[in-house]
């Protein structure tokens, strides 16, 4: 009979327990959710959870403050508690280890892995509870029938069987004196006996040892221990702890090893590290890791699934083993596969731990092989594709001399590697900390921009696929630096997000599409909607809803005409605020856009709930559309989805004739992108709009213009 799995789950933000919860009860949890440290306690008496989920951060008593008592509390005292903590609350982790946290899953939670780090959880906790099952039946059953006793007699060397079952040394034992009979164990086994009987007959002390016996099918490991008896007599009772060894075996494997890959975990390479470096420091000898992430990883996850993923990660593993492994590299520099140590981080990230390097460049020949291998075209379920890796490298003692600056440089390498172009490695510099003083100066440059006349929009129309009429623009952000020229959105829109500006740089934003709309009003683009994209971060701030109604009203503007856009990561980061929010912008009379729509993990009874106008496909669907099956299907049915729904759909990075005729024949209602138009300054597009206007009727049959 199955053992019903009950979690019981207390975290005080009702959205991401509401998450949580629903996440657990599709892998077979009953689930109680409760939103404080009290009502979880008290709940205790009603029902018996196997497992807790506890956030840090409680009202009334703290998740830590749980943890302890529960850790007190006989009934709980193994039942298994992970804590949920930000991941920069190294001291919450910390403490919630010294209190008796089983585990700890930082947030924002990657909820494509959390289900698994539960399961491998309660794996474990269930593996070293029949570990413990297992020890206490066997104590059991040697107290009242012990699997083997022996007495060895001092005075005439006799060997008796005294007790027990089975016959499991009968063929070594008897039949001979002692030492005589002794000598047939085998020999390893027989020298070691020996030493512990004249021992404790010399002593009178306690001798306790194990054994492996070699069987034919397996071999069976026992326990033996020698005591004083009587005057003159050695007892020896022998038990059979086989059982026990496969357990422990089995929780260390939950414990140091990745069971998607059979590879050491992060907390076995990490162990590996810190020995590495203490003899390294002792033999004055260098080290490098090498830190690898799959590039695009993510998205393979989104198209195909995350079994294809797991599958994928598997032979990536084994591509790498082989290739760090391979005998012409150990031939060349004499090395043992034990000097080479591969592990699974986590996700789509490995490390290779190289001890004994002779310098940078042996490492970094590693790691070209690495590239070459991982890189090579992979067959999968149908599918033929290319992933390719990144790799950053720190050494020993030249990038950090202690574990934690070891890894963060191999990080940091690595992340050097994927912004210059992916598929490669990148050996630390101190000079990548350089780039910390390049991220200041350009915050500089940026809040002088907002203050200056560096800034400007540029427009891109929309096209119904329908009618052939522009049915509204989308606002783009440019920045023309005075020295460095052009500065990518994907470059300076994350900078403004982390230091602040964002608000400052949104409301130059919306300011000057305010000025645009009236501008247009009396000419022959009135009435023309303008699309602009909301920051996830100023769409949380509680004085974006005054903001956007202050500028409307400054300028007079219709609110019809500004289509707000938001992503839909951003949506779904708090979505049942994301509703109310959205609601009164609806009701101020702004259309609401969904931005990016695919990409991120909303729900279907979420996306229902909001308040919106339309979807927008992502790029990366509609990119290779005239190749990619696969994409076709995945745009046919967000595009049923939003029909079914009553919403609109834009399709972004349109670049082809044969994708815009694709999607007019998937019944897209609008098309954005190159192939239509490009975005430019409001002067160009204003031509552009107007010469398209004196052509409709032509424009659907073949785009004819572009900017």
């Amino acid at each position: 009979m199955t053992t019903a799995l009950h979690a019981l789950i207390a975290v005080a933000d009702s959205v991401q327990r509401d998450k949580i919860a629903s996440t657990l009860q599709k892998s077979a949890f009953v689930v109680t959710a409760v939103e404080d440290g009290q009502q979880l306690l008290d709940s205790l008496d009603a029902i018996r959870p196997t497992l807790f989920i506890l956030d840090v951060d409680l009202p009334r008593i703290s998740g830590l403050k749980v943890c302890k008592t529960l850790r007190q509390t006989n009934s709980y005292r193994d039942t298994p508690i992970i804590v949920l903590t930000e991941a920069t609350e190294t001291h919450s982790i910390d403490e919630a280890y010294r209190l008796g946290a089983t585990d700890f899953v930082s947030k924002p939670i990657r909820w494509p892995f959390f289900i698994h780090r539960v399961r491998y959880t309660q794996q474990t906790s269930t593996a070293r509870q029949e570990l413990r099952k297992s020890e206490a039946q066997n104590k059991a059953f040697i107290q009242a029938i012990p699997d083997l006793l022996l007495v060895v007699d001092r005075s005439t060397g006799g060997v008796q069987r005294v007790g027990g079952s089975g016959d499991l040394a009968s063929e070594w034992l008897f039949g001979q004196r002692y030492p005589a009979n002794v000598s047939q164990l085998p020999d390893e086994i027989a020298v070691s006996w020996k030493k512990q009987i004249a021992s404790v007959l010399k002593n009178g002390v306690t001798r306790r040892g194990e054994f492996v016996r070699p069987e034919q099918t397996d071999s069976r490991h026992y326990e033996t221990r020698m005591v004083p008896f009587a005057a003159d007599r050695v007892l020896i009772v022998i038990r059979d702890i086989s059982e026990q060894k496969q357990a422990t075996a089995k929780v260390y494997r939950l414990a140091f090893f990745d069971t998607l890959t059979g590879l050491p975990n992060r907390q076995a390479f990490l162990t590996q590290l810190a020995a590495g470096i203490e003899d390294a420091e002792q033999n004055k000898t260098m080290l490098s890791i090498l830190y690898l992430d799959l590039d695009n990883f993510k998205r393979i996850n989104e198209s195909l699934g995350h079994s294809f993923g797991d599958e994928l990660l598997k032979t990536v593993s084994e591509r790498i083993d082989q290739c760090i492994r391979a005998d012409d590299y150990l031939a060349r520099y004499g090395r043992t596969a034990s000097h080479l140590n591969l592990a699974r981080l986590g996700g789509d990230e490995f490390t290779i731990l190289l001890k004994d390097v002779k310098n940078a460049d042996e490492a970094a020949m590693v790691a070209q092989r690495i590239c070459e291998a991982v890189s090579l075209p992979i067959s999968q379920d149908g599918h033929e594709f290319v992933i390719t890796p990144s790799i950053g490298i720190a050494n020993y003692p030249d990038d950090g001399e202690d574990i934690d600056t070891l890894v963060k440089n191999a990080d940091t390498a690595m992340y050097h590697a994927k912004r210059i172009g992916k598929n490669s490695y990148q050996l630390f510099s101190g000079t990548m900390s350089v780039r910390s003083l390049e991220h200041l100066d350009l915050e500089h440059s940026l809040r002088r921009a907002i203050g200056g006349d560096e800034l400007a929009l540029h427009f891109q129309p929309k096209l119904n696929l329908g009618s052939g009429h522009i049915t509204g623009v989308e606002a783009l952000l440019r920045w023309t630096h005075p020295e460095r020229g052009s500065i990518s959105p994907e470059k300076f829109i994350p900078l403004a997000e982390e230091t602040g500006l964002i608000a400052d740089l949104s409301d130059w934003v919306l300011h000057s599409a305010c000025r645009q709309l009236k501008t247009w009003e009396s000419g022959p683009l009135a009435k023309m909607p303008i699309a602009i994209n909301l920051s996830g971060k100023l769409f949380a701030h509680s004085d974006m809803y005054r903001v956007l109604k202050s500028a409307i009203a400054e300028y007079a503007i219709d609110p019809s005409l500004i289509d707000l856009e938001l992503t839909e990561n951003e949506l779904m980061r708090d979505a049942d605020g994301a509703i109310v929010t959205l609601q009164k912008l609806k009701d101020a009379g702004f259309s609401l856009y969904v931005d990016d729509f695919g990409t991120g993990y909303s729900s279907l009874s979420y996306l229902k709930k909001f308040p919106i106008d339309a979807l927008k496909i992502d790029r990366s669907f509609v990119m290779d559309l005239e190749k990619s099956e696969d994409n076709q299907s995945i745009c046919a049915a967000i595009i049923a989805l939003a029909h079914s729904l009553h919403l609109k759909v834009i399709a972004e990075g349109v670049e082809l004739e044969e994708q815009s005729r694709l999607l007019r024949l998937l019944q897209c209602d609008e098309i954005q992108g190159y192939h239509f138009c490009r975005p430019a300054d409001a002067a160009t597009i204003e031509s552009f709009i107007s010469d398209e206007r004196h052509n409709v009727g032509v424009v659907p049959l073949r785009i004819r213009h572009q900017v």
